[in-house]
């Protein structure tokens, strides 16, 4: 083989293979993002939990969501 042949497939080579790292690259992150949404979603379609028959812990679940409610609001 020639030189000048040698050096094109070694070019060519390093294109191909960046190129295909730059798609895997954004398709993980694509895939990343979509995952992160479908979990976040689940989270905001879940059941809402039963009331607890324990009055302390219902107190503290509801101090808990004071809480909450006043951290989100600042």
């Amino acid at each position: 083989m020639e030189t000048s042949s040698i050096i094109l497939l070694v070019i060519s080579s390093a294109i191909s293979f960046g190129l295909g790292r730059t798609f895997v690259h954004f398709r993980n992150k694509k895939r990343k993002e979509r995952a992160q949404a479908r979990k976040a979603q689940a989270l905001r379609d879940r059941p809402v939990a039963a009331e607890s028959k324990n009055k302390s812990k219902r107190k503290r679940q509801i101090q808990q969501l004071d809480k909450e409610g006043r951290s989100q609001k600042h």
